[in-house]
């Protein structure tokens, strides 16, 4: 059974116009999924929904074999097992310090005294138990995003909804970022990314293309195979891509390092 199955999903502003139309998606147990697309192609809209936090106009959505509806924005059992990653760490941090943000999931879950502690073991865990007392708008980005991290993993989801979870970081908090995500994976988690970074884009089981609708559907590696596709995405195509498609070479490299494999076996 798969965790998620969005069947004919629609989206309609209160303007009239369409976020999204008829989108299918499934989302299996432990997989990592990226979602790719144009700015303004519903991207954010479509994990909103996913969350919980608005309804489609149309279609359904089934998570874990059962219809998602308004009554599951309130649901403990769907809170507790499904966080959102928002873009900006600024909606998600709201407390006069960082400890009262990661603890206020847990605090209404499994009370006061137990939801302090599961704060303090996140922070710790993530390395920034120095940022507790802080308050959040003193933080830099790369330590906000750090802070809204430890929020949701203080919930201990086993499903992760990442909007755009490396934008506007450095290097370092990018790094940073995806070395979570490896964790998630090796962990069984369930990570449902919208991205642009194609570094976090490799790290997918699969992908989507949508822009309003689904696009293209497959592997990250099968993705990057039609560069015309990876440019209506508004994604850059991997310089290594663009150079084994000059050299007229069909089989498409994720890494560096694949790419001197694959030419060793060439020579």
């Amino acid at each position: 059974m798969s965790v998620y199955e969005l069947r004919g999903v629609s989206y309609r502003y209160p303007t009239g116009s369409w976020a999204l139309k008829g989108v299918d998606i499934r989302v299996e147990r432990g997989e990592t999924l990226a979602i790719v697309g144009p700015n303004g192609a519903g991207k954010t809209t479509l994990l909103k929904i996913m969350d919980a936090l608005i309804m489609p106009t149309e279609g359904e959505v089934l998570f874990e074999g059962k219809p998602v509806t308004e009554e599951t924005m309130t649901d403990r059992g769907f809170r507790r097992k499904v966080g959102f990653l928002f873009q900006s760490p600024d909606v998600m941090l709201f407390s006069a310090t960082v400890l009262e943000d990661v603890a206020f999931g847990p605090v209404h879950l499994w009370g006061k005294e137990k939801g302090l502690e599961k704060a303090r073991e996140t922070l710790k865990l993530l390395r920034i138990e120095n940022l507790a007392d802080r308050h959040p708008y003193s933080l830099s980005g790369g330590e906000k995003k750090k802070a809204s991290i430890a929020a949701v993993l203080s919930m201990e989801p086993e499903v992760l909804l990442l909007d755009e979870p490396t934008r506007d970081l450095d290097l370092r908090n990018r790094n940073f970022v995806l070395e979570m995500i490896k964790r998630w994976k090796s962990e069984g988690k369930t990570v449902v990314v919208v991205s642009h970074d194609l570094r976090l884009i490799r790290l997918a089981d699969r992908a989507y293309v949508i822009n309003r609708e689904v696009l293209f559907e497959g592997t990250p590696r099968e993705l990057f195979s039609r560069p015309e596709l990876v440019e209506r995405a508004n994604l850059d195509v991997p310089e290594i891509v663009r150079l084994f498609h000059r050299l007229g070479i069909e089989e498409v490299p994720m890494s560096v390092e694949e790419a001197a494999e694959i030419l060793k076996r060439m020579c």
